[in-house]
């Protein structure tokens, strides 16, 4: 299962690396995306950012499993599914909201995903850390 994480961090980080690539052509324009300021270059930025990132925390999600081997396999496998989900659908929503500010609202989706994964795999490494205390 946590291959996946594995396998969709390395995409993650190949799109950020392909929009980076992309933005960056336009970057030295004051006006482009509505200036430096403006929300939608911002979203641009953040998408990037997100894709790179979460990118490398679904590598190391799925590295990281004998934490994950403390907590009923369903946790575990939820957890996984939710860093996955999160580190696909934030760059998305970023570039969503870049094209219709109203699409911000969809921010907390894969927010709640990653934190939701986070917190299974904080929660496994805590109970590895006590289970011989």
């Amino acid at each position: 299962m946590y291959e996946w994480n594995i396998l969709i961090g390395w995409c993650g980080m190949i799109g950020g690396a392909v929009l980076g690539m992309t933005f960056g052509l336009w970057a030295e324009s004051r006006d482009w995306a509505g200036g430096y300021g403006s929300f939608r270059r911002q979203a641009y930025r953040l998408a990037h950012v997100a894709a790179f990132a979460l990118g490398i925390i679904n590598v190391l999600y799925g590295t990281c499993t004998e934490g994950l081997r403390q907590l009923p396999m369903w946790m575990g496998q939820a957890g996984s599914v939710a860093m996955i989900a999160g580190g696909v659908l934030m760059p998305i929503a970023c570039l969503a909201a870049a094209w219709h500010r109203s699409l911000k609202y969809l921010f907390p989706i894969p927010a709640t995903c990653v934190l939701t994964a986070l917190v299974i795999q904080a929660w496994g490494w805590l109970r590895l850390m006590f289970a011989g205390a």
